[in-house]
């Protein structure tokens, strides 16, 4: 199966698809940061927030690393 790159929001080790959604549960005590998630092509996933551990190790803050990690998975 492929991946891909998708920009996500993450607080409190839940990831969002929506910044929206992710600023409805900061509570001060973290902020909601923007990241690049390597996700699975034709795979639904929960836009009300993800559990981070789920993602595992594709989980990155820059988006050109998360790139090109899934460019080399995809032609692997």
């Amino acid at each position: 199966m492929k991946k891909y790159v998708q920009r996500m929001w993450r607080i409190h080790d839940v990831l969002f698809l929506d910044k929206e959604e992710a600023d409805k549960v900061e509570d001060g005590k973290e902020i909601v940061k923007q990241v690049f998630v390597g996700i699975d092509e034709n795979t639904d996933y929960d836009s009300n927030g993800e559990s981070a551990e789920f993602f595992g190790s594709w989980i990155f803050t820059d988006e050109k690393e998360a790139q090109k990690e899934v460019d080399e998975f995809n032609n692997d």
